[in-house]
């Protein structure tokens, strides 16, 4: 790729990633459905893939990937809780259960790095969801305690 190309793509991503989540704001609050007002920021991990993508360690690459996946469902089942509370833990084992599907499949890879650096992504993604479903239940725990607000 020329250095415009490239320029030109970072240009694009940025363009989306500045003005999209604007528009949808604006749209959300006029209509009234002041709930999913923030959903476009999803936008902000296009800029975080492209990025992931461009490295050229296929190993680092399969980890970032897993890793920005884990917080894309986690970021996702925050904004869509108000619709279920048990959206997140949903989000989150269907992302579970994507890099564990990974993991099968590419368990007779000619290389065994690449299986090795799988099992590091499920190893990573299970510690993630324990870890954002803990946060989800602190979070469920301390919205039912009376304020402290005298």
């Amino acid at each position: 790729m020329t250095l415009a190309q490239k320029s030109g793509i970072h240009l694009v991503i940025i363009f989306i990633v500045v003005t999209l989540p604007v528009i949808v704001f604006e749209f959300m609050s006029a209509h009234q459905y002041h709930d999913f007002a923030f959903i476009g920021g999803i936008t902000y991990f296009i800029y975080a893939f492209y990025l992931v993508f461009k490295i050229k360690n296929e190993y680092k690459k399969i980890i970032l990937s897993g890793i920005w996946c884990g917080l894309l469902a986690f970021y996702i089942g925050i904004i869509l809780i108000d619709i279920s509370a048990c959206i997140l833990i949903t989000l989150l084992i269907t992302n579970l259960l994507f890099q564990a599907f990974l993991l099968i499949k590419n368990i007779k890879s000619k290389k065994r790095r690449v299986w090795m650096s799988y099992l590091i992504n499920f190893i990573i993604t299970v510690i993630l969801s324990i870890f954002f479903s803990f946060v989800l239940l602190l979070a469920l725990a301390a919205s039912g305690m009376p304020s402290n607000h005298y």
